[in-house]
């Protein structure tokens, strides 16, 4: 029998972060939804809205609810990558002259997924 990762790429979704020197795993999976949305003012499906308001701006600022967005978006992916941390130890952690790569990195990763709220729909209630 076939092994997935003989016919796949099984890390599509990861990559790592540089957090003081230190590489940190991230990955965007369902589990980054529970993260996220567990920490978004209404959930997930809010936050991705939020997210894809944000992106289509022509100039977006790393100011008010952005920065909210953002690193929401890399706790989720930390947190999925394998790290257990709270959200105030990641935004502690993160000087500020890393703030750009850290969230490029992420944006990169969610952005090749480009997953609509009504993929997030039937995927909760079960219909194809």
């Amino acid at each position: 029998m076939a092994k997935l990762k003989d016919l796949v790429n099984v890390n599509i979704n990861s990559d790592v972060i540089q957090i003081q020197g230190a590489d940190i795993p991230i990955k965007f999976t369902m589990e980054t939804f529970a993260h996220i949305g567990d920490n978004y003012k209404g959930g997930y499906t809010k936050f991705e809205k939020d997210m894809n308001k944000m992106l289509s701006s022509k100039n977006t600022k790393l100011i008010g609810g952005n920065v909210t967005i953002m690193r929401l978006l890399v706790y989720g992916m930390v947190r999925s990558g394998g790290t257990e941390c709270t959200l105030e130890e990641l935004e502690n952690s993160i000087a500020i002259n890393e703030l750009v790569s850290v969230y490029q990195k992420a944006l990169s990763i969610f952005a090749g997924q480009n997953f609509q709220s009504e993929d997030m729909k039937r995927i909760k209630s079960g219909k194809k």
